[in-house]
């Protein structure tokens, strides 16, 4: 038995998210997109999202759950 071919590489990945990275780039800075257009296609919708912060964390972690 032969060991498989990777199917992933590393190096290769990162060539992919350089170039889509200067895609991004040049279309912020010839105005085809706005920069609030690119957040939402790069991160997606996040309005419902709730900042719980340490405190919050942490006062959940240490009441006892009921």
């Amino acid at each position: 038995m032969s060991p498989e071919e990777p199917t992933f590489s590393f190096s290769a990945r990162a060539a992919e998210k350089a170039a889509a990275r200067e895609r991004d780039e040049e279309k912020l800075a010839s105005g085809e997109t706005t920069r609030a257009e690119m957040a939402r296609i790069n991160g997606g919708s996040i309005r419902s999202v709730r900042y719980n912060g340490p405190a919050t964390r942490i006062r959940s972690e240490v009441e006892p759950k009921s």
